[in-house]
């Protein structure tokens, strides 16, 4: 099973409704990234981090980015199943 597989089989909605709540809104917009995405990150990372996290590679998705995961529905459930595993 590829890491796409893993995080999509791991995600729930509800969790990460739960989980996306606990977050305050920032003044911050990317285009093509949900808000609630850039809430999490963006709190927990900071501005600069969070930014580029988002467009850096991502080794459990060969080489893909946030961004560009983000592109298809199964890959933003999986990215939002790595993201609720971040540190905070």
């Amino acid at each position: 099973m590829d890491m796409l597989e893993f995080f999509l089989n791991e995600y729930e909605e509800e969790a990460w409704n739960r989980f996306a709540s606990c977050f305050e809104d920032v003044n911050i917009q990317i285009n093509g990234v949900p808000q609630e995405i850039v809430n999490v990150i963006f709190n927990i990372l900071g501005d600069n981090t969070g930014y580029d996290w988002l467009h850096k590679s991502l080794h459990k998705f060969d080489g893909k980015s946030a961004i560009e995961l983000l592109k298809t529905k199964k890959g933003e459930k999986a990215l939002k199943a790595v993201i609720m595993r971040l540190p905070n």
